[in-house]
């Protein structure tokens, strides 16, 4: 009879268990019903690096769309939908949104970071490393390489960002490019600092070894046949240079046969047909002599100057 007794005592405790939870859990539901939203926290991330939105215009997107969880039930509140709101803003890259035990919303904003500038003919937008874009705006100015070229999606400009991300590292090369034109995926066209000629990269493979090239290129030959002698370098195909004269329609011309591996060689071993460059001296001194073109070699020497420190 006793252990009887015990037993009802044990499915009863049970049952008051049970019931209490019940009760807890109504009792909280039914508090977070009545719990509103008292403040939105906004948290922008790298500020310091790019200021394209602030507080005062991510309140503002709230308000206009009506998704301002201020004095809202917090049972109504839709983070998801104040997320998809930030992340369509061109300037965020991207946003989370969380409701925190309080009540409280707070909105984790990041910024969108742009690595080029690209400029297609319509216009001018950045682009962040995944391609999305942002419209350039006259108030907002960040410095990045620019990017010229017809392209169908903005994320197709970066296909030059492997060789920017190189010459952003290479003090000499920063002197040397001021712009790329892409005219396709296989023909990547630099604009040096010294005009008068464009460099075609190829494509964006094997960056150390072109460059490498180009730097051989510029030491040894550009002085003696002269800065405005050729309208176009290439750089894309293995083991040589090859450069156009300037306004004569002939198959480009080898220039100098760098027969060497895909490691970057050193600069100190090219070598130039002696006979070549003679008559390269003697055609080009009245072009060197123009002021522009003085101009043009007092750049072009600050540019050998530089891959002479790097090569040092």
């Amino acid at each position: 009879m006793l252990k009887k007794i015990l037993n009802c005592l044990k499915y009863l405790a049970l049952l008051a268990a049970i019931a209490g939870l019940v009760i807890n859990f109504i009792w909280a539901n039914t508090s977070a019903d009545k719990k509103t939203c008292q403040e939105v926290i906004f948290d922008i991330q790298n500020a310091d690096t790019v200021s394209f939105v602030n507080e005062a215009a991510l309140r503002g997107m709230l308000y206009d769309a009506g998704l301002s969880p201020e004095g809202v039930d917090v049972a109504s509140i839709s983070t998801d939908s104040i997320e998809k709101l930030f992340n369509r803003s061109e300037y965020i890259e991207s946003a989370q949104c969380v409701l925190q035990k309080n009540g409280d919303v707070r909105v984790i904003v990041s910024q969108l970071i742009p690595v080029l500038r690209v400029f297609d003919g319509k216009g001018s937008f950045y682009i962040n490393k995944d391609g999305k874009a942002m419209v350039a705006r006259s108030d907002i100015h960040t410095e990045v390489p620019l990017v010229n070229g017809n392209f169908k999606n903005p994320a197709d400009a970066l296909v030059v960002l492997p060789i920017a991300k190189y010459v952003e590292n290479d003090d000499a090369l920063q002197k040397l490019v001021t712009m790329y034109t892409v005219k396709d995926n296989d023909n990547i066209m630099i604009i040096p600092s010294v005009y008068g000629h464009v460099i075609n990269f190829g494509d964006s493979t094997n960056i150390a070894n072109k460059f490498a090239k180009l730097r051989r290129f510029y030491k040894e030959v550009m002085p003696v046949k002269g800065w405005t002698t050729y309208d176009t370098i290439y750089l894309k195909w293995n083991y040589q240079v090859v450069a156009n004269r300037r306004k004569k329609r002939i198959k480009p011309v080898l220039v100098v046969d760098t027969t060497f591996e895909n490691e970057a060689p050193s600069i100190e071993s090219l070598t130039i047909d002696k006979e070549e460059a003679e008559v390269a001296v003697a055609s080009t001194t009245k072009t060197e002599a123009k002021p522009e073109a003085q101009k043009n070699k007092k750049t072009a020497q600050k540019v050998q100057k530089a891959f002479k420190k790097k090569t040092n």
